[in-house]
């Protein structure tokens, strides 16, 4: 069914059928001389509209972007406060969205699903990532309601629930780069593991691993996620800080960049001599993040060997983040 206007009527129709959650953006808005036909989900009555009979063409190539899915949708000063940039997780996509554009939260999420076939749910970022767990806040806006997905990266299938757990898709290649470094036998501890992603890769080189994590729903999810992936990991819940093993460790891993400063004693105390630690933090450039490393761990007595620094990503125009891997040992009285 398609909604047939008069062209100077296009513009309020089209935002009453919005409103209505009437108007269907999977298939082609039609021009034929001085009318337009909009293509419906459902009949509602709006004034300046007849009903005729009709099907409209489906969208045959997917749009390319989530601006080209909301265009003839969205009137141009909405589709100017479209973001580019959206996350997408297993088989959920999410994005934030500017005050102005919540209103339209549903249709947008209809278009984002419009650009990703695989894609099966769409969420909207209520909140930041905070509190203890860093979990942000979602709501479904289209697709399947759940937030519970299975992403797969570099080889290995990570179950978890976005509402309840940090996962951070974009670090995958980071994480495949410090996997590489892990040689088999290897006795590695991971701080902050979340649901296992830096502790399941290094298993699969053939690691020792322990993994400690204080978010019980993230917990839950790294021993489901060891089984998925055949590995065995020690799964320790509990605050980094409060945690004491009776071994010394070849490699320590720390991707909380947030505290990073506030756990260095404790990632120093648990490498063995020479031991290796990834030490993840935000810094304006490459030398303070190197030097925030060798001051800290010599105030703690012990000396830096830097093997690397390694742009990660961008936290706000004037942070990066980086990784400093270094080498460790105490110094000597």
């Amino acid at each position: 069914m398609l909604a047939k206007t008069h062209k100077k009527n296009a513009e309020n129709v089209r935002k009453m059928l919005l409103a209505d959650d009437a108007l269907d953006v999977g298939r082609v808005v039609r021009r034929e001389g001085d009318f337009v036909f909009f293509p419906l989900k459902k009949r509602v009555e709006v004034d300046g509209a007849e009903f005729v009979e009709g099907l409209a063409q489906e969208r045959i190539e997917k749009p390319r972007s989530l601006k080209e899915a909301l265009a003839g949708v969205l009137d141009v000063a909405d589709l100017s406060l479209v973001p580019s940039a959206y996350t997408v997780i297993g088989d959920i996509a999410f994005l934030e969205l500017p005050d102005q554009l919540l209103g339209r939260k549903n249709i947008i999420g209809e278009a984002l699903l419009s650009c990703f076939p695989n894609v099966k749910v769409a969420a909207l970022k209520i909140s930041q990532v905070d509190g203890e767990y860093r979990v942000p806040g979602v709501e479904v806006i289209a697709g399947e309601n759940r937030t519970e997905t299975v992403h797969r990266e570099n080889g290995c299938f990570f179950k978890l629930d976005i509402a309840t757990v940090y996962f951070n898709p974009r670090t995958g290649s980071e994480r495949e780069r410090v996997s590489s470094k892990v040689t088999s036998g290897e006795r590695v501890l991971v701080l902050f593991a979340g649901v296992g992603p830096y502790a399941v890769h290094a298993a699969k080189r053939g690691a020792e691993v322990w993994a400690v994590e204080l978010n019980p729903d993230a917990v839950s999810y790294m021993r489901e996620n060891a089984r998925l992936n055949k590995v065995d990991l020690k799964v320790v819940e509990a605050d980094a800080r409060d945690v004491k093993f009776d071994v010394l460790f070849d490699r320590v891993i720390m991707p909380l960049p947030k505290q990073a400063n506030n756990f260095l004693d404790v990632a120093l105390s648990c490498a063995r001599e020479s031991g290796v630690i990834h030490y993840y933090c935000f810094a304006h450039n490459s030398l303070e993040a190197v030097g925030d490393v060798i001051e800290t761990a010599g105030s703690l007595g012990y000396k830096t060997e830097i093997l690397e620094s390694i742009l990660c990503g961008t936290y706000s125009p004037c942070l990066n983040k980086y990784c400093v891997d270094f080498r460790t040992s105490k110094i000597k009285a």
